[in-house]
């Protein structure tokens, strides 16, 4: 369980730091806050979209582009980010949540 708590610890660290939020420093709570699938919902479309955004804009600069990896990218992009933070930034957030608020 030790091993756990270091890797809870560490995330929030990390999690805490302005940077990791930018350009969407409005959808981090308070440390004291639980994180609901409608956060880890709206910070999907906005870190998935800002993703997405970038990979395209690298590929049409390298002459890369095509539709068919511009339609995986958008779903890798979505996806990756909602299974980041549904199975890993809510669980770990809400745990230091739940220590925070006993």
């Amino acid at each position: 369980m030790k091993l756990f708590d270091l890797l809870t610890d560490f995330h929030n660290w990390v999690s805490d730091k302005d940077f990791v939020w930018w350009p969407f420093s409005f959808l981090r709570p308070e440390p004291n806050e639980f994180i609901t699938m409608k956060i880890v919902l709206m910070m999907t479309g906005c870190f998935g979209g800002l993703a997405f955004l970038m990979f395209t804009g690298l590929a049409v600069a390298n002459n890369a582009f095509d539709t068919t990896n511009a339609i995986s990218t958008l779903v890798a992009c979505f996806v990756g980010f909602f299974l980041w933070f549904a199975c890993i930034t809510r669980p770990l957030w809400n745990r230091r949540t739940r220590t925070l608020q006993k």
